[in-house]
């Protein structure tokens, strides 16, 4: 199957056996922030070693921004060192030996004077790891390794970020951070990313458009929202499992401004214009025909619903109420409610079910 982006900017046709395993995949990537989802064993992280460098396919073509990285037919084999294609793992793989600083030098020592686009410093200021310059990876944080993983990879002024479920091994507060941080670089550097993940919520909160692996196959490709039913259908992600996530600013009041709302969260520690960020599942989220009066939900917004996506799951509503949340409902509460796009309805959910985390 072949998959397409909005632009060609990675383009690959690649085929690959190992053992029992087989990846046959060809498409194309968009600029901006793509993601690989699927199970385990799907061919996710294959897919980004053949993209890297790491692993070499068995037939096939790699193109980045034009250029061809590797030929099976033309017999061109760009080396991982020279093609400007940057992974980040799940564990991050510092190097023990080196300080945080040293670790990120080594990224930026990586690449000619002149293909340098990023300063160090800058960047460690930026995700806010300056502070850590004398420490060793030993002394972080799963959440500060992350991010000095990060950086040492935007350090050598990347043409593609390749991210293989890079918060995978972190709770949800340092999950919630890293991709926070990840979409913030995207903004600042303009780096494209491909981001590989078994998580829903966090390709909904970072992709525009994912491409759906299975068993080496790419089931399907397009803008995330329209495959959360066939994704929520077809895999292992349970209801329970979807959280909105959003990057806000503290307001004067203590609230969160996330988009044109100020959600009311319970945080303590908070200072007036600090970013944070939101987490709040879709299963904690309730719609009402009318404002509801004399509740004990703090969180009442009035929106829009603009999409329902129903399965064998349940269903699956995505509302703009000043930010877009997505909210998982039964069948039979869009039935008999009438749930359906257009329909104004009101966004309800404690401060209890808002998870905060600074950064």
């Amino acid at each position: 199957m072949v998959v397409e982006g909005s632009d060609k900017f990675l383009e690959f046709d690649l085929k690959l056996r190992q053992g029992d395993f087989d990846l046959d995949v060809a498409g194309h990537f968009s600029n901006g922030i793509n993601a690989v989802f699927g199970p385990s064993g799907a061919g996710k992280s294959t897919l980004l070693a053949c993209l890297a460098g790491m692993t070499e396919p068995d037939d096939g073509f790699i193109k980045l921004g034009g250029q061809t990285l590797f030929s099976s037919s033309e017999r061109v084999r760009t080396p991982p060192q020279t093609r400007r294609a940057v992974m980040v793992f799940q564990d991050g793989m510092l190097f023990p030996h080196k300080t945080v600083r040293e670790n990120i030098e080594y990224g930026y020592r990586m690449i000619p004077i002149e293909q340098r686009t990023v300063d160090p410093d800058e960047l460690c200021e930026f995700l806010r790891i300056d502070e850590l310059s004398g420490r060793y990876p030993a002394t972080l944080s799963g959440g500060e390794r992350q991010r000095v993983a990060l950086a040492r990879s935007v350090a050598a002024s990347p043409q593609l970020l390749l991210l293989d479920e890079p918060v995978a091994s972190l709770d949800i507060g340092l999950r919630n951070e890293v991709v926070s941080y990840l979409k913030q670089v995207h903004e600042r550097y303009a780096i494209p990313m491909v981001y590989v993940s078994h998580s829903l919520s966090d390709v909904m909160a970072l992709a525009a458009n994912a491409l759906v692996l299975e068993r080496g196959r790419a089931k399907s490709f397009g803008p995330v929202v329209d495959l959360v039913a066939e994704i929520v259908s077809s895999t292992r992600v349970g209801r329970g499992d979807i959280d909105n996530l959003f990057v806000g600013t503290v307001s004067d009041s203590g609230a969160i401004r996330i988009g044109d709302i100020d959600v009311i969260a319970q945080a303590s520690n908070l200072q007036a214009g600090q970013r944070v960020t939101a987490s709040i599942s879709a299963s904690d989220i309730m719609l009402a025909l009318k404002k509801p009066e004399a509740i004990s939900a703090r969180n009442v917004f009035s929106g829009i619903v603009h999409r329902v996506e129903q399965g064998d799951f349940g269903a699956f509503a995505f509302v703009d109420a000043g930010a877009e949340f997505v909210v998982e409902l039964t069948s039979d509460a869009v039935d008999q409610l009438g749930i359906e796009p257009g329909l104004e309805v009101f966004v309800v959910f404690k401060t209890s079910s808002i998870t905060i985390t600074a950064g």
